[in-house]
C-alpha cells in the first residue's frame, strides 16, 4: 500500500481532508524520501533464526501492508458516516485505486453535498427539578439554534447536562437518561432537535418517574482505615465543627478511628469540600480526591457514599434524600530514608555525587512533608590561570538543604475561594552550600518562600514572593591576580559577593496524558525580578553608599529582571520510538544597582543538558574566543534541541540528536570581544553539535551516556566554522547524566 489521499470537489466546508484521512484503511506503508528501509530490512533478513541481523530486522523491520478492497470499501462507508454526524446528511464518498508496479494508491473522492443547520432546539424534561436546573443553564448549553448539526457536539452537551445534575444532588444519574429527536428537512436543508430527559423507568422498569436527589447529612473520615483488615476496630469518634464557606452555615466531620488520628482535623477544613445540607456534587468530589492526594501522608484515598436507612430531607422546596459520605484514608510510613549516587562527566571532567534525604510526612501533625537533604561531590576540573593542584578531585561541593512543604494556602489574606477551589501548596525552602573550585570557593544561603497551584490539569502555577540568596566568594591568589590584571569588568564583578532579594513566577503547560499515547506539548515560562524593594529601603541606615553602588550591611545587592521559556513537542510515533524537539530562549536586564547578571541568574551553555558538544559553561559568548578555562556566562541565550529516541534492546534505549545555540551580552556589552548579540552577526554564531546516545531506561530511573561532537564552532574565524572536514575522535565530549536532558 503505497499512499492515501482525500479530495474534496466541493469547497468551502468545515472539516478538512485530515479530518477523513484518518479513517482510511488500509494504512499507507511508512517511507522516508520515497524508500522504506524497513521493508527492505524484511525482505532481505526476515528469515533469519539468529545473529545481529535477527535483531535489526526484529527492531527496525516492516512487514508489507498490502491493499485489500473491502477495507478500502469499509474506510469510504465510514467518511460518509462521520460526514453524517457532522451535518452533510447527502454527503457522497467514493474511491479511485492506481496501481503501479507492485504499489497501490487510493484517491478517496468527496462530494460533501449542502449543510444542514439547527432550526429549532428545544427541550422535553417532565422532571420539575430537573427542569428547573437545566432550564436556568441554558446560556451553557453547546447547542444553539443556527448552528450546523454535528452529532459530536451533541454527545458533549449530554455529558454537561449530566455533569450539571451530579453537581446538584443527582449523583445516580447517568447521561444514558439523555437523548435526542431529530426531524430533518430536505427542502430546507435544517433539522428540529429536542432533547429528552427521561424518566429512571426508561431504563429500569419500576424504577419511579422522578429521579433523586441526595443531599449530605453526615461526613465520615477514616483516617487509620486498613481495607484488608489487620487491625482494630475503629470504634472511637471525634467531631470537628467548622462551617460552609460557601453559605456560612454550621457543618462537621466525623473521624472514626481505633484512637487517636494522628492528624489534626482542621488540616481537613480546605480538603474535604463536603458539607451537611447541601446537594452531592461530582465535582466537590473530584476536589476532595485532589486534595487528599496532595496529603502524603495517606497513600490510597477512597469515598463512598451510603443511602442506607438514610431517610427524607423533608425539604418542601427542594425535596430529596438524605447520604452519607465515608472518606477512607490509608496511612503511610511516616519516615522514609534514601541514598542516592551518581557518577558525572562534564566534558571530560569526571565527578561523582551523592545525597543522603531524611524525609516526614506529618512533622506538624498536618501533613506537613519535611525533608533534610545533605549532599556532596567531588569533580577533576582541569585548570586554568597557571594554578597547579595535584588532587585527582580537586573540585568538591557540599551543601544542606531544609524544606517544608504545607498541603494548603499559609498567607495573612483569606482567599478562601481561591484557596478551595486551586488547593494551593505552601513550600519554604532553606539551604546552604559551599564550592571549592580550583579557582575560587563559594558559600551560598538561599531562602525560598512561595505557592503552587493547577488551575486545570494542564496548567500549573508557582509563585514565590521572597527568593533570597546571599553569596560570598574566595578567590585564589592567583585567580584575583588575573581578575585584576583583565580589562573585563563583568568578569570581576560575576566573581564577588553579592545579595539577591526578589520574586519569581513560573507558568508552565502541558497536555500529556499518560493514560493515552499521542504527541503532546510542553511550555514553561520563567520571569524574576530582584531589588526593587531593597532599592526603595535604600536610604534607611543599614544601606551604605559605596562608589557608583548601593551595599546593604557591607554586600551589594543585585538589581535586575529576567525572562526565560523552554517549549517542547514530543512527537509519539509508539510507546518506546519518539522525536523531540526543544527550544529555549531567555534575556536577563540589570539596571540600578546592577551593571551585569549576578553568576547564579546568568545564562551558560554546554553539558549534559544543553550544547552537549562543548563542556558544561564553556561555550559562548558569542563568537568570543578564549584559550582558558573559565566559566562562560551571558545574558541572552538561544537554542534548539532535535533529538530521536528509538529501542535497542530491552531496557537499552538509544538517540541521534542535533543541538543548536548560544549565550551573548546584551547589545552595547563589549568587555568581552565578539561577546555581545548583534542582529546582523548573531544568527552566524550559532554553534552546532551532533551525537549519539545511549540510555538505561528502568522506567523510575534512567541512566544516560551522551556522546557528542562540535560541528560549528561560532569561537573560530568566520568561513572556518564548520568542522566536518576536520573532526576526529579526540573532538569528542562524554556526558554522563541521570535522567533525560528534556
Amino acid at each position: 500500500m503505497h499512499k492515501n489521499t482525500v479530495k474534496i470537489e466541493e469547497k468551502p466546508v468545515t472539516f478538512t481532508s485530515s479530518d477523513l484521512l484518518v479513517l482510511a484503511q488500509p494504512k499507507a506503508m511508512p517511507h522516508v524520501l520515497g524508500m522504506r528501509p524497513g521493508l527492505w530490512m524484511h525482505y532481505r533478513w526476515g528469515e533469519k533464526k539468529k545473529g545481529l541481523r535477527k535483531f535489526v530486522n526484529g527492531r527496525f523491520g516492516r512487514s508489507p501492508i498490502y491493499f485489500e478492497e473491502q477495507l478500502t470499501r469499509n474506510a469510504a462507508g465510514q467518511m460518509r458516516q462521520y460526514l453524517f454526524n457532522i451535518g452533510y446528511f447527502e454527503a457522497e464518498t467514493t474511491y479511485e485505486v492506481k496501481r503501479k508496479k507492485f504499489n497501490a494508491s487510493v484517491t478517496y473522492i468527496i462530494k460533501p453535498g449542502p449543510e444542514y443547520a439547527i432550526s429549532e432546539f428545544k427541550r422535553t424534561i417532565e422532571d420539575p427539578q430537573l427542569e428547573q436546573l437545566v432550564m436556568a443553564d441554558t446560556a451553557e448549553s453547546l447547542l444553539k439554534e443556527g448552528n450546523l448539526f454535528n452529532a459530536y457536539v451533541m454527545d458533549a452537551e449530554r455529558d454537561r447536562v449530566t455533569n450539571l445534575l451530579k453537581n446538584n444532588g443527582f449523583y445516580y444519574f447517568s447521561k444514558d437518561f439523555v437523548r435526542f429527536e431529530a426531524d430533518s428537512s430536505k427542502l430546507f436543508k435544517s433539522v428540529r432537535l429536542n432533547m429528552r430527559i427521561e424518566p429512571p423507568g426508561f431504563l429500569q422498569q419500576g424504577a419511579g418517574e422522578s429521579h433523586q436527589a441526595y443531599f449530605i447529612r453526615n461526613v465520615f473520615v477514616y483516617p487509620l482505615h486498613q481495607p484488608f483488615g489487620g487491625g482494630l476496630t475503629p470504634t472511637d469518634t471525634l467531631q470537628y465543627k467548622l462551617r460552609n464557606p460557601w453559605n456560612d452555615k454550621p457543618s462537621q466531620l466525623t473521624f472514626v478511628s481505633p484512637g487517636r488520628i494522628g492528624i489534626k482535623p482542621s488540616t481537613f477544613r480546605q480538603v474535604i469540600q463536603f458539607y451537611q445540607g447541601e446537594p452531592v456534587s461530582i465535582d466537590r468530589m473530584r476536589q476532595t480526591y485532589k486534595g487528599l492526594n496532595n496529603l502524603k501522608i495517606y497513600r490510597a484515598s477512597n469515598i463512598n457514599f451510603d443511602t442506607t436507612a438514610a431517610g427524607v430531607n423533608n425539604d418542601d422546596i427542594w425535596p430529596g434524600k438524605w447520604i452519607d459520605a465515608h472518606v477512607y484514608l490509608q496511612r503511610a510510613r511516616l519516615h522514609a530514608y534514601s541514598f542516592e549516587i551518581e557518577g558525572t562527566n562534564s566534558g571530560g571532567d569526571l565527578g561523582m555525587r551523592g545525597s543522603l534525604v531524611y524525609t516526614n510526612r506529618n512533622l506538624f501533625r498536618g501533613a506537613e512533608i519535611f525533608r533534610l537533604r545533605l549532599n556532596g561531590g567531588l569533580e577533576a576540573q582541569r585548570l586554568s590561570t597557571g594554578e597547579t593542584d595535584n588532587r585527582l578531585f580537586n573540585t568538591r561541593e557540599a551543601g544542606l538543604d531544609a524544606s517544608l512543604l504545607i498541603p494548603r494556602f499559609v498567607s495573612p489574606l483569606r482567599l478562601r475561594k481561591f484557596a478551595r477551589e486551586y488547593l494551593p501548596k505552601t513550600t519554604l525552602n532553606l539551604g546552604i552550600s559551599t564550592q571549592n573550585r580550583p579557582n575560587y570557593d563559594r558559600t551560598m544561603l538561599r531562602f525560598n518562600f512561595g505557592y503552587d497551584w493547577m488551575t486545570n490539569p494542564r496548567v500549573t502555577h508557582f509563585f514565590s514572593p521572597v527568593s533570597l540568596s546571599s553569596i560570598k566568594v574566595n578567590l585564589s591568589p592567583e585567580f584575583e591576580t588575573f581578575l585584576n590584571q583583565t580589562a573585563n569588568q563583568r568578569l570581576r564583578n560575576q566573581y564577588s559577593d553579592h545579595l539577591i532579594l526578589g520574586m519569581r513566577y513560573s507558568y508552565v503547560f502541558t497536555n500529556q496524558n499518560i493514560n493515552r499515547i499521542r504527541d503532546f506539548h510542553y511550555f514553561r515560562l520563567n520571569t524574576e525580578s530582584a531589588g526593587n524593594l531593597l532599592s526603595a529601603f535604600k536610604k534607611l541606615p543599614i544601606f551604605e553608599k559605596q562608589d557608583n553602588f548601593t551595599s546593604l550591611l557591607g554586600i551589594r545587592y543585585a538589581q535586575f529582571v529576567r525572562f526565560d521559556a523552554d517549549y517542547r513537542f514530543f512527537k509519539i510515533f509508539n510507546p518506546e520510538l519518539r522525536l523531540v524537539f526543544r527550544g529555549m530562549a531567555g534575556v536577563g536586564l540589570p539596571f540600578g544597582n546592577s551593571n551585569d547578571l549576578p553568576f547564579e541568574r546568568s545564562f551558560y551553555a554546554g553539558g549534559a543538558n544543553g550544547m552537549r558538544g562543548w563542556a558544561f559553561r564553556q561555550l559562548g559568548p558569542g563568537s568570543h574566543r578564549d584559550t582558558l578555562s573559565i566559566e562562560r556566562f551571558g545574558s541572552m541565550q538561544l537554542e534548539s534541541n532535535v533529538e530521536f529516541r528509538f529501542p535497542i534492546y530491552s531496557y537499552l534505549k538509544g538517540a541521534l540528536f542535533v543541538d543548536a545555540g548560544n549565550i551573548w551580552n546584551l547589545p552595547g556589552k563589549e568587555e568581552i570581544e565578539a561577546g555581545d548579540f548583534e542582529v546582523n552577526r548573531f544568527y552566524k554564531e550559532f554553534a552546532v553539535d551532533a551525537g549519539v546516545g545511549f540510555r538505561l531506561d528502568f522506567s523510575f530511573f534512567v541512566f544516560r551516556l551522551d556522546a557528542a561532537v562540535p560541528l560549528h564552532d561560532p569561537a573560530l574565524p568566520l568561513g572556518n566554522r564548520w568542522q566536518f572536514k576536520r573532526l576526529s575522535m579526540s573532538d569528542l565530549v562524554w556526558n554522563f547524566g541521570i535522567g533525560y536532558p528534556f
